[in-house]
């Protein structure tokens, strides 16, 4: 009889403690499918803070991972708005950066971090006007990430070829940010452009010891080795590279230079056909990625298999890959130099000669930009030196940085009739790359227009 009564007790209590589990699994379920209705700003406060650490990590593409979550629970957040134009910003998508900030200012008008991110995307492509005039109290007092500001200020000073301002906040940067190793990266990259190697080396090897996995630096010291024709030991951090990052096609090309020069061929086209099968969009972003012109990622490995079919005297063969490449990437005299070799070899004297009147004509440019360059050193404010400048950059170096030359010449002198003419034309012959591209193409027309009519 006990024993049926403790049996009988134990059965009650085990059905009570069944009940009590099954009770809070549906507690717990409704708490956790309710949630997404009465705690959608928590969640929201949750991909809005996870998207913030993926940007101070840079890393914009998770960054919008993370807000691909936020839109789907509102599409009309402001913040998530404002987060998303930051993140494209970083991933040098522009158009759809200028376009988030069109969404967030519809949704909540301006506020201080419109306005700081305003500047901030206008100082990415060159236009660093305002960010010069705010970026004291920006320091003081961010909306954001401070290494954000402090990186894209000194990308707009070298972009404007203003080095002295870039290092001065780069000396700043690195003594708040000791053991950030992007001060030393990008004072690297200043030393680099002004042809002082052994100081760029020195800094790029900083960066290293800061961060023994910071690809692009170790990109930079393999280009560097090359131009020293240092192929083994541009070879060494080559590999370092590819060992440190998911954007592999700048290095394998310059791997494959390499080999080529060591007369391992065979190796080099097997690695150069496999970054020529890769999405076009990829490559460009491997580029920018290590810090390259993005130009080069639709030529450069087109002009390594054309040199190779050159070295290997398949002139036919070489053309197949060398003309592509001067189409894709036209001010690339890397390309032009190999092509005159082909047309040369194949009996084609007239194109030959023909392209090598152009290389001429665009090495005296390049010596003439440099003398430009070396006189607005001593007068900085010549708006004229800055217009010969943007013309000349734009026609023979880059689009990106003739276009930045120009803006600066309208920034000193508003109705320069000349900086608009140029810019209204480089805007109409793009005008299928975007509505920025019809907007400021409308722009500077009618500006250019205007200042005709009251001459």
């Amino acid at each position: 009889m006990a024993t049926n009564i403790s049996d009988s007790k134990d059965k009650k209590a085990l059905s009570s403690a069944r009940n009590k589990i099954v009770l809070s699994v549906i507690i717990f379920f409704v708490v956790l499918l309710s949630s997404f209705v009465w705690g959608r700003g928590l969640w929201l406060d949750f991909f809005h803070h996870r998207a913030e650490l993926c940007l101070q990590d840079r890393n914009p593409d998770s960054a919008q991972q993370w807000l691909s979550y936020a839109q789907a629970l509102n599409a009309k957040n402001p913040r998530t708005r404002i987060l998303l134009a930051r993140s494209y910003r970083k991933s040098h998508d522009v158009e759809q950066a200028y376009q988030e900030l069109k969404n967030y200012y519809q949704l909540a008008g301006s506020s201080e971090e419109y306005l700081q991110e305003q500047w901030l995307l206008k100082a990415q492509i060159g236009d660093n006007a305002d960010l010069r005039i705010h970026l004291s109290e920006l320091l003081i007092k961010p909306q954001g990430d401070i290494q954000d500001i402090c990186e894209t200020y000194v990308n707009s000073c070298i972009l404007n070829y203003q080095f002295d301002d870039a290092l001065k906040i780069l000396d700043l940067w690195e003594a708040d940010f000791p053991e950030d190793p992007l001060p030393n990266f990008m004072r690297g990259k200043i030393f680099e452009h002004n042809r002082a190697l052994q100081e760029a080396v020195e800094e790029f090897q900083k960066t290293l010891s800061k961060d023994a996995r910071y690809a692009p630096a170790a990109y930079s010291l393999a280009r560097i080795q090359l131009t020293r024709k240092k192929t083994e030991a541009a070879m060494k951090y080559y590999q370092i590279t590819l060992d440190n990052t998911e954007h592999q096609a700048p290095a394998k090309v310059g791997l494959a230079r390499c080999l080529r020069l060591l007369n391992r061929n065979q190796e080099a086209k097997n690695i150069l056909t496999e970054v020529i099968s890769k999405d076009p969009e990829e490559l460009q972003k491997d580029y920018q990625e290590m810090g390259d012109h993005k130009s080069s990622a639709y030529s450069s490995a087109h002009l390594e298999m054309g040199n190779l079919e050159l070295a290997e005297k398949n002139y036919e063969a070489a053309l197949k890959w060398l003309e592509p490449a001067a189409k894709a990437n036209p001010r690339d005299l890397g390309a032009k130099n190999s092509l005159v070799i082909a047309y040369s070899r194949l009996g084609r004297k007239q194109e030959a000669k023909k392209l090598s009147l152009l290389i001429k004509e665009t090495n005296d440019a390049l010596e003439e930009i440099q003398k430009l360059l070396d006189q607005l050193l001593q007068e900085p404010n010549n708006v004229e030196l800055r217009f010969q400048i943007g013309k000349a950059y734009l026609k023979y170096v880059s689009e990106l940085q003739g276009v930045v030359w120009l803006n600066s010449v309208v920034r000193y002198q508003p109705n320069h009739r000349g900086a608009h003419s140029e810019l209204a034309r480089y805007y109409e012959q793009n005008l299928s790359r975007g509505e920025s591209f019809q907007r400021l193409a409308k722009l500077h027309r009618e500006k250019a227009d205007a200042i005709k009519k009251n001459l």
